[in-house]
């Protein structure tokens, strides 16, 4: 089969392309506005993008898409207060992720809902999730609207990783982070690692 752009409007291209790039990493992102109220929701169109220095980009779709009167709480928060905390993803925690992916009001916060523990950053104003194994301060470097989504770059300027998850010369214990991926509509363990053969 092939669907070239002219058939795209009669068929769920986009629904393929989820299904096609795959596993997805996860940022589960932990942000706060000016109300003080902290939200916690994750994005599978997440990827790093710089190493020096180092920098995300997160794509988070329109509010309005949600039923949100203006952008999603998410970035929102993050364009009053300038950051925000990539928590990572373990399967221990997928349920809890999952749930905070639901839609609530801007006065309710996830980690409520979710019996998350937020815990104070280091230098950005948003709150890190107590209970992730590794969890990354960003700070806001720019926001660009591109199709129906909202581009946020973020720049890494705090890394906490726990001991039980830290290897020697900067390695992570992938076995104790257990990290989990997006698919489709639904998710995957990150466990069968291997090396390709030479040719």
């Amino acid at each position: 089969m092939i669907i070239e752009k002219s058939d795209f409007p009669h068929r769920q291209v986009a629904k393929l392309v989820k299904g096609t790039v795959v596993p997805r990493p996860i940022a589960w992102v932990s942000s706060i506005g000016k109300s003080g109220i902290p939200n916690l929701a994750p994005y599978s169109y997440f990827q790093v993008i710089s190493h020096d220095p180092i920098m995300f980009i997160i794509s988070i779709g329109l509010g309005a898409k949600v039923g949100k009167d203006g952008d999603k709480d998410t970035l929102a928060n993050i364009k009053e207060t300038g950051g925000f905390v990539i928590n990572m993803v373990s399967a221990s925690l997928a349920d809890q992720m999952h749930k905070s992916s639901l839609i609530f009001p801007k006065e309710v916060s996830e980690f409520e809902k979710t019996g998350l523990t937020p815990v104070p950053s280091n230098l950005v104003k948003a709150p890190r999730v107590e209970e992730a194994v590794i969890n990354m301060e960003c700070e806001l470097k720019q926001v660009m609207e591109l199709g129906d989504f909202n581009q946020v770059i973020g720049e890494l300027v705090c890394y906490h990783i726990k001991d039980e998850v830290y290897l020697e010369n900067d390695k992570v214990n992938y076995e104790k982070y257990d990290p989990i991926g997006r698919m489709a509509a639904n998710y995957t363990h990150v466990r069968d690692l291997f090396f390709p053969k030479d040719i």
